[in-house]
């Protein structure tokens, strides 16, 4: 009697690959989803003309360093534009800043944007959103989290002076 060996038998392994092309397919779904999402959300990025007009040029360190240097009242907005506390924040700076865009500077800061990985080292910035108030003689007063508009107009309009 001859025991002929067979080979054994191959398998096409579809569970493995029908669950790799599964997650392929929701990675994919989920960039999108936040591609998507962080296009709709609502900007401080984009200067309003009272903003261009007191900003000095540059990346948000350099302008905050001018500033302080000028002893102008500041204030430093340390946010992402995906965090839903930092887009509730932001749409509170822009309800209240508004109002003193005369008289207290405003600096925009993402922290996802690498070219403030410096500022962001140096402010040792750790929570977001943070807001830090400078007055004239460049002492800051930092505040984390979300306020509410009268809590920011209360702290801008004593920066401010009036």
């Amino acid at each position: 009697m001859s025991t002929k060996k067979h080979p054994p038998e191959t398998k096409t392994p579809w569970p493995q690959i029908a669950v790799v092309a599964g997650l392929i397919i929701l990675i994919g779904g989920v960039l999108i989803a936040k591609q998507t999402q962080s296009a709709a959300l609502p900007a401080v990025t984009a200067p309003s003309p009272t903003r261009a007009a007191s900003l000095p040029p540059g990346l948000p360190e350099q302008q905050l360093d001018q500033l302080l240097a000028e002893k102008r009242p500041t204030l430093a907005f340390f946010h992402s534009n995906t965090c839903q506390q930092c887009i509730d924040m932001t749409q509170i700076v822009q309800q209240v800043y508004p109002e003193f865009a005369g008289s207290v500077a405003l600096v925009d800061v993402n922290v996802y944007d690498d070219r403030n990985a410096r500022l962001l080292q140096r402010s040792r910035i750790s929570v977001i959103p943070t807001l830090v108030f400078f007055n004239r003689e460049g002492k800051g007063q930092v505040t984390t989290g979300v306020m509410q508009p009268a809590q920011l107009r209360q702290i801008l309009q004593s920066l401010s002076g009036s």
